[in-house]
């Protein structure tokens, strides 16, 4: 029974005895790229009012922005999992799991954040898009992506990748690409945080410059 029942798991991991993908189950891989890029463009997007426009993020800005991070990190995984065998319904689901979970998290400090500003006359914290306010966008941004992230759980039957062995070659070459752009956003929001707080314990709540130059300036100076 156990030899059998080993055999079973090992073909099953290697990608062989599955029955053939269906066009589901590559459209619910391709949605997990989308999931994962679309999240670090929205940071991408707070990159630039950062760096372009010179709008240093607050503490909670860059929690948003590490939630949004950890909400990429469930499809990611089930992307890296695709590359080696297929995923299982219970892979897959902890996957979406993880994103629906970090996706409420941060709506909640997103919320959090516009209830500080929503009396007038407070102008809000920074610049603004079309209107609304970076964190408003977080805030919406997390509850499509928990909704999005949910309809993937209920529909896990028909969506969950049967592996690289059956994914189409685009699939298997955008797999090592969305896993190095949510690399690449976490290194480099990872990098601005500590510019932004430099060695001290906390960050200012209203930060106006980069403190770990000032401070280099500053020793520099002395």
């Amino acid at each position: 029974m156990t030899a059998t029942a080993t055999a079973v798991t090992t073909e099953t991991s290697s990608g062989r005895g599955l029955p053939p993908a269906r066009l589901t189950h590559r459209l619910g891989l391709w949605f997990a790229h989308a999931y994962v890029l679309g999240m670090c463009a929205t940071i991408g997007g707070a990159y630039v009012f950062q760096f372009g426009l010179w709008e240093y993020p607050c503490p909670m800005c860059l929690l948003q922005r590490m939630f949004m991070l950890l909400s990429a990190l469930g499809p990611a995984m089930i992307i890296a999992r695709s590359r080696k065998g297929a995923v299982g319904t219970a892979e897959f689901a902890s996957g979406w799991g993880v994103a629906v979970v970090a996706a409420l998290i941060g709506s909640t400090v997103s919320a959090s954040q516009v209830l500080m500003h929503i009396v007038p006359p407070d102008p809000g914290y920074a610049g603004a898009l079309f209107g609304l306010h970076l964190y408003t966008w977080a805030a919406i941004t997390f509850l499509v992506a928990a909704l999005a992230a949910a309809v993937n759980l209920v529909l896990a039957h028909g969506f969950q990748p049967l592996g690289s062995a059956q994914a189409s070659p685009a699939l298997r070459a955008a797999g090592g690409f969305t896993l190095a752009v949510l690399a690449f956003f976490a290194v480099s929001n990872l990098v601005a945080c500590f510019l932004l707080q430099g060695v001290h314990w906390q960050m200012p709540g209203d930060p106006t410059a980069y403190r770990f130059f000032t401070d280099l300036v500053m020793s520099r100076n002395s």
